[in-house]
């Protein structure tokens, strides 16, 4: 089966991952059976990562449960997540617990050594804890990443590549991890040669996504990052990336995104303290994989994700008709049952329920079912926190309770002949839906029969 491994590095590369998670479970369009998600950050406690992983793993949960034969037209979930590293992380060797300058052995040099060890790195930049990531700091992360390839995870990961697979990579251009992260493990990729098959992985078809500045961080005394210097690094970074990776091919398509309407957070470094509210930037991250996935490129590609409208909260209609066909039916089939099943999840799990008689009488209670319920809170939250940042990406009416098709924002829900309406017409469409299933197993029976009725509901009622 056709792989994409994706590797997300740093706070930015996570939370574009929780993003993809978000957009396969919906089921969009999708040019691969299965993802690799590769996480790549020194800060395992990272919240952004351990949030990141913990939605990965109720994914999956989902997804071990799920069987997609030919005769099952259930799309929700359908793309596999393969893990092959714990915490889907690829541990960095020689940083737990280390400083920077423990890392370099710095006093085991000699004096001369020491001196320009000096004027390179600052004292700060020397007594840095390798455990929080590199504080914006490139210079030090281009250090400590350069020996990526000596893990044994790395080498988990080439060992697992087949021919036909594709590498996505994400990264930020502003910060320490990402930046530095990024070439080196590009660099390695192309021209590697110590880890199992590296010829293959030579020859692979390579993608990234590159995140310029779109947040700022408010001042502190305490944190060694300061976000009046991302726009800095940034040029730079731009002009390092354009003699280096595009301009010698070595890249098969490369995405830029950026939001000068920066939201303002915390100053955190990193830890268990480091959670940002998802944003726009990394949805239409997680949009570049899908496209990088569906798309073949027989010559390189510089390549920006853009929105048509960008006056005002971004909707459905802001978007261009390609990236609109890509989202706009999964999102809105996926969001109706998401809804169903949270706020009326008492009348489903109920004898008033026509379709659970011979189907799904103990469903409710089950395991499957709790995991689904888990991921359908998780999905709230982040279309929630989206709607809410700076600049708002506002696909939904959170407060339609008991109104299903007033749903979706900006668009008028069709009248039909029928004598039924709201939930009464949601219940006779997944009834209907339940006589059409023809996969096996009680799993695959009732997401699609989910399927199918908001597919139905959708054309219905919400196709504009």
């Amino acid at each position: 089966m056709a792989k994409i491994y994706v590797f997300g590095i740093g706070g930015t590369g996570s939370r574009v991952l929780r993003s993809l998670t978000m957009l396969l479970a919906t089921g969009i369009k999708f040019g691969a059976d299965e993802i690799v998600p590769i996480i790549i950050d020194p800060d395992a406690s990272n919240a952004d990562l351990t949030r990141t992983v913990a939605l990965l793993n109720n994914y999956s949960s989902i997804r071990k449960d799920l069987q997609f034969a030919g005769e099952n037209e259930n799309k929700f979930f359908r793309v596999g997540i393969r893990q092959i590293l714990p915490n889907f992380t690829l541990h960095i060797k020689d940083t737990d617990g280390k400083s920077f300058q423990q890392f370099i052995g710095y006093s085991s040099m000699s004096k001369s050594n020491q001196a320009f060890t000096k004027m390179l790195f600052s004292e700060k930049n020397l007594e840095s804890s390798m455990e929080v990531g590199f504080k914006g700091n490139p210079n030090i992360g281009s250090v400590v990443l350069n020996q990526i390839s000596q893990s044994s995870d790395f080498e988990e990961f080439a060992s697992s590549f087949n021919d036909g697979d594709k590498i996505f990579i994400i990264s930020s251009i502003f910060g320490g991890t990402g930046a530095s992260g990024f070439p080196l493990l590009l660099k390695t990729l192309r021209n590697g040669s110590n880890f199992p098959n590296y010829d293959i992985i030579n020859k692979a078809t390579i993608g990234a996504v590159t995140i310029l500045p779109y947040f700022k961080l408010k001042p502190s005394e305490e944190s060694e990052i300061d976000s009046s210097t991302f726009i800095s690094k940034t040029k730079s970074a731009l002009a390092y990336y354009e003699n280096n990776i595009v301009n010698n091919g070595s890249i098969d398509a490369l995405y830029y995104l950026a939001d000068d309407n920066a939201q303002i957070y915390e100053n955190h470094e990193g830890g268990s303290t480091q959670q940002n509210d998802a944003h726009l930037v990394e949805f239409l991250g997680a949009t570049a994989i899908a496209d990088f996935s569906n798309s073949s490129y027989m010559g390189k590609a510089n390549l920006e994700l853009g929105i048509k409208d960008i006056a005002g909260a971004v909707t459905f209609n802001s978007f261009y008709s390609k990236m609109k066909g890509l989202l706009y039916s999964p999102m809105v089939q996926f969001t109706l049952m998401t809804n169903a099943l949270t706020h009326k999840v008492s009348f489903f799990d109920s004898s008033k329920f026509a379709a659970n008689k011979g189907n799904f009488e103990d469903f409710y209670s089950g395991v499957f079912f709790n995991e689904l319920s888990s991921f359908f809170k998780r999905y709230l939250e982040w279309l929630g926190e989206m709607k809410g940042n700076v600049r708002s990406l506002d696909l939904f009416n959170e407060t339609c309770v008991d109104k299903p098709f007033d749903l979706v924002t900006g668009v008028k829900a069709k009248k039909i002949l029928s004598r039924y309406s709201d939930y009464d017409l949601v219940t006779d469409r997944l009834n209907d839906a339940i006589k059409k299933c023809k996969s096996k197993g009680t799993e695959n029976k009732f997401l699609e029969m989910f399927y199918l009725g908001t597919q139905k509901l959708v054309k219905e009622k919400l196709t504009n």
